[in-house]
């Protein structure tokens, strides 16, 4: 019943086409436990089931996100049961890939602390929405953990590599306002605002068309991996693979006809 709804380590809803996920371990500060990783790969199951165009992730209470559960990485080095720690951490990391290769956009709504695995989870979202005084930094170092779920395969390709080499290696947290200027942050706003300015960035993205959306997003990523002449090639191969589609000619139409689109996929 609704009981085991608000005990459920991930809250999911769907509204009007966007599928909002809501991290739901307020008392741990949204410690990203094995249970909330599985959590995140259900909920994925059912963003593409239910053809979600778009993801807002966010997170219960005080903090978005204060990273892996320590007291869970304790218990397997005590036990030295390292291979079922790695095979963990591992299946962890292929769930943050899978985020990072939906079809939708999808947009972290920063609620508070993001630290470490918190941190690699954003990294996972095309665009980041944050509140006024959240704090958000790797921290990995300060207790002797080193990143396994991203950290330092994608925060040099976000911001600065000075910078991120400053963040992994003094584990310090900064607030929103510095990572806004170092190019991961989009926007920071007052708490109060944070939730409709992040659904509001993921609606402009749910007008399009679908096929569009997705051809674009995964542009993005594989862009920056290749070099200029590939990325130009990809670009065009893309394109021609568009070009036979009905939302092109639905565009086309719409805009000789002084309207807006109406795209199948609807």
């Amino acid at each position: 019943g609704s009981q085991d709804m608000t005990d459920a380590p991930l809250l999911t809803e769907f509204r009007d086409g966007i599928a909002f996920l809501t991290l739901n371990r307020p008392d741990d500060l949204n410690a990203l436990s094995a249970p909330v990783a599985y959590a995140l790969a259900d909920a994925m199951d059912r963003i593409e089931a239910e053809r979600a165009r778009a993801v807002v992730i966010t997170g219960a209470g005080a903090a978005f996100c204060a990273g892996g559960d320590l007291k869970e990485f304790k218990g397997y080095l005590e036990a030295g049961d390292f291979a079922a720690f790695e095979a963990m951490i591992r299946e962890t990391n292929a769930i943050f890939a899978r985020l990072e290769a939906l079809a939708v956009p999808v947009v972290a709504a920063v609620n508070g602390a993001v630290v470490a695995g918190g941190l690699e989870l954003i990294l996972c979202c095309d665009m980041v929405v944050a509140a006024e005084g959240a704090m958000i930094g790797d921290g990995h170092l300060k207790f002797g953990v080193l990143p396994g779920g991203g950290s330092a395969a994608r925060l040099p390709r976000r911001i600065a590599a000075s910078l991120a080499a400053e963040m992994l290696l003094t584990g310090d947290l900064k607030p929103a306002e510095w990572w806004a200027a170092a190019g991961l942050v989009n926007q920071v706003v007052p708490a109060a605002q944070l939730m409709e300015t992040a659904e509001a960035l993921a609606r402009r993205t749910v007008r399009h068309s679908a096929p569009a959306v997705a051809d674009m997003k995964s542009m993005l990523r594989a862009m920056p991996d290749m070099s200029a002449a590939e990325a130009v090639a990809h670009e065009l191969d893309v394109f021609a693979n568009h070009l036979r589609r009905e939302d092109f000619l639905e565009g086309m139409r719409a805009f000789s006809e002084k309207r807006k689109p109406v795209y199948r996929d609807r």
